[in-house]
């Protein structure tokens, strides 16, 4: 069985989905550290003229605070915010429509957990795009991460039951093959190149949050992941 693991992130870009699609389980890291200026709080979404970020304010966290311990700010009027420029740049989207209730009822919530609103998009996104593979986050899984990157990796994907772990291509930077290898696991690299798709506007550009494929082409987006 084919493992895959990412982190949890707040309207996940294509590839978190695509690494998801080529799995046979895909583990939601869940209790790892937070890392600020990073996509568990943020991403990208078209506008005119190209892009702007969506970011969730959190509250102060501490030097090793993990990712399902942050807090969202909501002092700060970033549900408005969000919803609003949604609705700006995609309101003559052709899937606006079908999707405008869901998402005016998301940010009319509040959240506490910044891991909260990201799970609750990772469901929609799956759910919507009719992703079949099954989730499990790592704070379910009996094993402990530690300062040995490639061995943890091992440990995780001997605790699941699989046999080769897909990692997307940065983790060539880190992990050591031979230390798979050496224990009979194989370990594959995820190369993604989004295919481009009809937009709002021009020129096509890629590695925006999928909520952009989603209501620029609806949920037979998923062929294109």
């Amino acid at each position: 069985m084919i493992v895959a693991a990412l982190q949890a992130g707040y309207l996940p870009w294509l590839g978190f989905f695509d690494l998801m699609k080529r799995s046979g389980l895909f583990i939601i890291e869940d209790n790892l550290k937070y890392t600020k200026q990073d996509w568990r709080n943020r991403n990208r979404i078209r506008t005119p003229s190209g892009f702007t970020y969506l970011t969730v304010p959190v509250k102060k966290s501490a030097p090793n605070q993990l990712i399902n311990e942050v807090e969202i700010d909501d002092d700060q009027p970033w549900r408005k915010r969000h919803f609003r420029l949604l609705l700006e740049n995609y309101r003559h989207a052709p899937f606006w429509k079908p999707y405008e209730s869901f998402l005016r009822d998301t940010y009319e919530r509040k959240w506490r957990l910044l891991i909260e609103l990201d799970l609750w998009f990772i469901e929609f996104f799956v759910r919507e795009f009719g992703l079949s593979t099954p989730n499990k986050l790592l704070s379910e899984v009996p094993v402990q991460f530690g300062p040995d990157k490639t061995q943890s990796l091992i440990d995780l994907v001997r605790a699941v039951g699989g046999d080769t772990f897909l990692e997307g291509s940065s983790g060539r930077n880190f992990i050591e093959t031979s230390q798979f290898e050496a224990v009979g696991l194989k370990v594959a690299f995820q190369d993604y190149v989004c295919k481009p798709y009809p937009q709002q506007f021009e020129p096509f550009l890629s590695h925006l949050s999928a909520i952009d494929l989603l209501l620029n082409v609806g949920p037979q987006g998923a062929e294109l992941i």
